[in-house]
């Protein structure tokens, strides 16, 4: 991991030439944004003065334009479709900014950490490993994605991109048909080979109170040996015995460690192959400013901190040393 010093000096001498570009484009698209609450602020205000006219004391001299629906019905005609026409060339300008600040600035970040990694602003990972992981039960209806890295760290391959997943419920019929959607998962999605080819499947899931909670409670909880561990996970396993092979002091504290490094949500499963993590965060990851300066070296710390996950993890867990090979069995 780099020093804050090194992280700064990387700030000032490489990303502030490519901020200053990006801090222009950004500016460019306050007239837009400004456009669109003005007119449509107009179209919204007619509506209302159209419905208070009766209520309210006002001028005649003013009053009459009220009775005059023709003028009324191009007033807020023209006035949404300004605030529309804005709104669609803003979303095509947010879009070109948000492209050139992750390939300027995330794909940097991410390259400063280790120059070998891949990234790509609109790639994520696929909705099968998601799936394959166990982690999330609910039939997803949303499935959205970006900021894909695929990288290596010495012998362990690993995938790792933000992911937001959302399942819908539909109640009544006909004009009162409701449609209402609720998160599943949205935050950091990372997956990394473990080099044991799991017989069973293991979960641990941070403690709180969730659908993802009561859904891991279909397979036997398993018992272990540290309390401060059991304070903020729940671990089930469909084999007692290979989930406390896996789940080693040392993992246990690993465990412990990234959870209070990140002050987050935190699920880890144990399948084929593979460790699956998702860590829940509120707020979109790695997205450009749009209301203040670009020139802001503790966002550029944040996307250091959240890129740099994928070496923590992989050190926490201890996955480059190789206690198990592939074809080794857990003597039970």
């Amino acid at each position: 991991m780099i020093t804050q010093g090194e992280l700064k000096r990387f700030y000032e001498e490489k990303l502030k030439p490519e901020l200053h570009d990006l801090e222009i484009e950004r500016k460019k698209l306050l007239p837009f944004q400004i456009g669109v609450l003005i007119f449509g602020g107009i179209g919204i205000l007619f509506m209302l003065m159209v419905f208070a006219v009766n209520f309210i004391d006002i001028p005649p001299s003013i009053k009459q334009y009220f009775k005059d629906p023709t003028y009324l019905f191009y007033t807020i005609f023209i006035s949404y479709a300004v605030s529309g026409i804005l709104k669609f060339i803003l979303k095509f300008k947010i879009k070109s900014y948000r492209t050139s600040y992750k390939s300027k600035i995330v794909k940097s970040v991410t390259h400063l950490i280790d120059d070998t990694w891949t990234y790509s602003a609109e790639g994520m990972i696929s909705s099968v490993q998601y799936k394959k992981s166990g982690l999330f039960k609910e039939v997803v209806d949303s499935y959205r994605g970006d900021d894909l890295i695929i990288g290596q760290i010495e012998d362990t391959d690993f995938k790792c991109s933000e992911l937001h997943t959302e399942y819908k419920e539909v109640r009544g019929t006909g004009k009162d048909r409701k449609t209402r959607w609720y998160t599943i998962f949205k935050g950091l999605f990372f997956h990394a080979d473990f080099n044991k080819h799991f017989s069973g499947k293991t979960y641990v899931r941070s403690v709180r109170f969730s659908r993802n909670l009561v859904n891991s409670l279909d397979l036997p909880k398993v018992e272990l040996e540290n309390p401060d561990f059991s304070k903020r996970f729940l671990v089930t396993s469909s084999d007692q015995v290979e989930a406390r092979y896996i789940l080693t002091p040392t993992i246990m504290e690993a465990f412990i460690n990234l959870f209070n490094y990140y002050h987050k949500p935190i699920d880890f499963s144990f399948v084929d192959s593979r460790v699956h993590c998702a860590i829940s965060f509120e707020e979109d990851l790695f997205e450009p400013p749009i209301y203040k300066s670009v020139y802001d070296f503790e966002a550029v710390n944040k996307i250091y901190t959240l890129l740099h996950f994928n070496q923590v993890i992989i050190r926490e867990l201890n996955l480059n040393t190789r206690i198990w090979t592939k074809g080794s069995r857990i003597v039970q």
